[in-house]
């Protein structure tokens, strides 16, 4: 009788959670389909700017999400059937990308135009490190539709080699279509829902905690909105943690060097997966792969490096740096160049000290989630909310809250750009980062507490014997 008892309470707490989650996706939904248009239903939002009504749609959506993360982290058990509810999740997930694709994505970024741009250049044969937009070599390229919409003409790109090979590769399958790059980055991103799911299983985690993920409006937003190259790098970097937990080690180690072509910052992530008995051979796989893809711009010479340089030296480059800020701020003498070269000193020393550490199976999705942290913590230069969808395939593991609620208050920092002289209100990065270290302190402060509980309760146990 007791054993019917728990069949029938499983069976109501399956319903009840697959009820709520297809309601709240179903909202979320339609959301993403009105998106800018709620202008039209809503007459007090007339007002506002199209980010200020951006971040609100957002934060609310933002509510939805986190109460799917908490409804399906607290219902789902361990001997109820979850592939059901891990269908509706990625669908819904789908539905959500679709309904962003067609739309311009003029209203947060124009990043995408620069990737376009990139790849017209080497269409026509040019190495993409030699000149900049602006430069009068690149004159009878210039067209009314890509060209205005592009940031920074005055600099040569900041984008890496695997990057630019991909901007090639994308120019040549779509040419100047903005809509259809969108949908390669949405293409990337459902294979990463996959690969993740896939990752899920291979370490024995419930399928549908992928919510964390598929349906962070963080993610939506950036990828299938902005078509931001996080869909094409944070694929490859999932497919690397993928191939290491089914012990293709090398392969892996290759697949995180893609990434880390593509976007620089997952390199960080190398020192989790090297360990003992392959860490030479890592080093070079990842190491050649890197330099493969460098050269075909090889030609470049010294200006093979871009904009980057200039990105790190530059304060009025800087972004949403917390912590970094907070110091400025505290120490006006300060050198900028010299605060950005200990963070990534700082980031470097982590590096080794992960590098060194013995990690089995599951620890070096830890580890790499520890480094992913810090990154977020001492990014050297800017923090587009963007890059934070890097951290989010490790909470889909550790759904730590600290993390979470960043995921969705960073996008306040594009309010930067309606304040102004476009300088960023001092109540945002509180916004942003007071409850991120808040939560990060108390979490790590009960965690030690609990764990020196655990400790004497086994002493006392002990000493009663």
């Amino acid at each position: 009788m007791e054993r019917l008892n728990h069949k029938i309470k499983n069976s109501f707490n399956s319903r009840a959670l697959f009820a709520g989650i297809v309601g709240l996706g179903s909202l979320s939904a339609a959301i993403y389909l009105i998106n800018f248009k709620i202008y039209d239903l809503v007459p007090a939002f007339s007002g506002l700017s199209d980010i200020q009504l951006y971040v609100i749609m957002f934060l609310f959506l933002s509510i939805l999400y986190l109460g799917g993360v908490f409804v399906v982290l607290k219902m789902i058990t361990k001997d109820q059937s979850s592939w059901s509810l891990t269908g509706i999740i990625i669908l819904l997930a789908i539905i959500f990308r679709f309904c962003l694709i067609p739309s311009d994505p003029e209203v947060l970024s124009k990043d995408m135009y620069r990737y376009i741009w990139d790849g017209r250049v080497q269409q026509n044969g040019i190495n993409p490190y030699l000149y900049p937009p602006g430069a009068d070599e690149l004159e009878t390229m210039r067209d009314d539709q890509i060209f205005p919409n592009i940031n920074r003409k005055e600099y040569p790109t900041l984008y890496p080699a695997g990057a630019q090979v991909f901007f090639r590769i994308f120019y040549t399958l779509v040419g100047d279509s903005v809509t259809a790059y969108k949908g390669i980055m949405v293409f990337f991103d459902i294979l990463t829902l996959v690969v993740l799911t896939a990752v899920l299983r291979a370490y024995g985690f419930k399928a549908p905690r992928i919510i964390v993920y598929a349906w962070n409006p963080l993610v939506v937003f950036e990828i299938a909105y902005s078509g931001h190259l996080e869909g094409l790098a944070v694929f490859l970097m999932v497919a690397a943690l993928y191939l290491h937990a089914i012990h293709k080690n090398i392969p892996a180690i290759i697949m995180l060097a893609l990434s880390a072509a593509v976007k620089l910052y997952p390199a960080l992530l190398l020192a989790a997966l090297l360990n003992r008995g392959y860490r030479i051979k890592g080093i070079i796989a990842f190491s050649a792969t890197i330099m493969l893809l460098y050269l075909p711009f090889i030609s470049a010479g010294s200006k093979i490096s871009g904009f980057l340089p200039v990105y790190l030296k530059n304060q009025y480059e800087s972004f949403n740096l917390g912590l970094k800020d907070l110091l400025m701020r505290l120490i006006p003498a300060l050198d900028y160049y010299l605060l950005s070269l200990l963070f990534i000193i700082a980031l470097a020393i982590a590096a080794v000290l992960v590098f060194l550490k013995e990690k089995k199976d599951i620890e070096v999705l830890r580890y790499a989630y520890i480094l992913a942290g810090l990154l977020m913590i001492l990014m050297p230069a800017s923090l587009h909310p963007w890059y934070v969808i890097l951290i989010l395939p490790f909470l889909v593991i550790y759904p730590n809250p600290a993390w979470l609620i960043f995921t969705c208050t960073v996008t306040l920092s594009y309010l930067k750009y309606t304040s102004p002289q476009g300088i960023m209100p001092a109540w945002v990065l509180l916004a942003e980062y007071l409850p991120l270290f808040a939560l990060l302190a108390a979490g790590y402060i009960l965690k030690r507490y609990f764990h020196r509980s655990r400790i004497s309760g086994r002493d006392f146990s002990r000493e009663s014997v």
